[in-house]
């Protein structure tokens, strides 16, 4: 007790206040007191004061302990309150303890007073430090179900924005699987019809994962719909990365890319592959075809022009797209286009392949990256 120890006397004798003061200086505890014994007085002191401790009398014939204790409780004081006493009955000790005070005291034993004030000073200091780390853990609690709150209605509008329903297209069906690997990710797909007869296909990957990505993911993909709805996909490309170009650079992220654009009528896709990769055509024997050619993906700095490529669809063909996440959840298997293939044979349709594509990661299995697969089969009777 370096600081002098501010001490706040319920006592209806002066005499007795100045008995105690004398007892805590002798015991070499600097003071500084002030004696109330009215409940106005101890409210106004409360008021006024930022007190260590109180030290109350424990019989006055106006003022009570026990409202003395009311008074101190009512004003927010964790500190501790002490009882002096010249005789004092056990059921009434008791009592009083259940009504909040901290510890007694004897008149004639006021040597012990000093100890018990640190004792009940270093107990106050514990009570507030762990007042302290529960408001703290409460706060952390609260900002974290926030966040999760955030999360959730993030995650369910990224939900949203993915194409909910296929367009009905002669001869073809289409089908898709994302999951996050945290609640949002950068993977994300997208199909619309330009024209009847015309579908655009999107498949991308932004660098990274959670809030991040999907952020970005939200910005690329209402780009990419505004500039595919009248060009070709290499000038669509082109487009897209100049718009993107200052995000990217900013945020210093990139994206790979697989956009293509179907002739349902002429069987006919043309597309461009800026970095992506994770693409082939499945023929319906069972041959496996690699999408080419390959470009950088957008906002990776290059003069390089995007180059397309094209393919026509025959019966019972497959377009399959992924997402690295499928190589990193099984990396033990060592994937490839012809191993994914195979696991297509049999299948008759295009939400079955997908589901046996995505079922190839265990349930359970946590994500190292977003897993995505988009799967554009030409129908047997097409």
């Amino acid at each position: 007790m370096n600081a002098p120890l501010r001490v706040l006397i319920i006592d209806d004798s002066e005499r007795d206040a100045l008995l105690l003061v004398r007892a805590l200086r002798k015991e070499g505890v600097e003071v500084y007191s002030e004696r109330v014994d009215t409940a106005e007085a101890m409210e106004r002191a409360m008021t006024d004061g930022n007190w260590d401790v109180a030290i109350s009398d424990c019989h006055m014939p106006d003022f009570t302990v026990e409202g003395a204790l009311a008074i101190w409780q009512r004003a927010g004081k964790d500190q501790p309150f002490i009882v002096v006493s010249g005789a004092i009955g056990e059921e009434e000790a008791v009592a009083l303890l259940k009504a909040g005070a901290h510890d007694f005291v004897r008149k004639d034993n006021l040597a012990r007073l000093v100890p018990a004030i640190e004792r009940e000073l270093r107990d106050s200091a514990d009570r507030h430090g762990r007042k302290e780390a529960e408001d703290a853990l409460h706060q952390s609690e609260l900002r974290r179900c926030q966040l999760q709150t955030e999360l959730n209605c993030a995650a369910e509008m990224q939900k949203m924005l993915l194409p909910q329903d296929a367009p009905s297209l002669t001869g073809f069906e289409i089908a898709a699987y994302c999951t996050p690997a945290r609640q949002v990710g950068g993977d994300f797909y997208d199909w619309y019809e330009t024209i009847p007869g015309i579908v655009t296909l999107t498949f991308g990957d932004v660098m990274g994962k959670g809030m991040a990505a999907a952020m970005l993911m939200t910005t690329v993909r209402a780009t990419l719909r505004a500039v595919t709805l009248r060009v070709q996909p290499s000038i669509a490309v082109q487009l897209a990365e100049q718009s993107l170009h200052h995000d990217l650079e900013v945020s210093e992220s990139f994206v790979t890319l697989f956009l293509a654009r179907l002739n349902v009528n002429a069987s006919l896709m043309t597309y461009v592959d800026c970095g992506h990769g994770y693409a082939f055509l499945r023929r319906h024997d069972g041959r496996v075809e690699d999408l080419l050619p390959r470009g950088l993906p957008l906002g990776v700095p290059s003069h390089e022009k995007y180059e397309e490529g094209g393919c026509t669809f025959q019966r019972g063909d497959t377009l399959v797209l992924y997402s690295d996440g499928l190589i990193d959840a099984l990396p033990e298997l060592a994937l490839d286009n012809a191993s994914i293939a195979a696991r297509l044979e049999g299948a008759t349709n295009a939400r079955e392949m997908v589901d046996r594509i995505t079922t190839m990661v265990p349930a359970g299995t946590p994500l190292a990256d977003d897993l995505t697969v988009l799967v554009f089969h030409k129908n047997l009777d097409g």
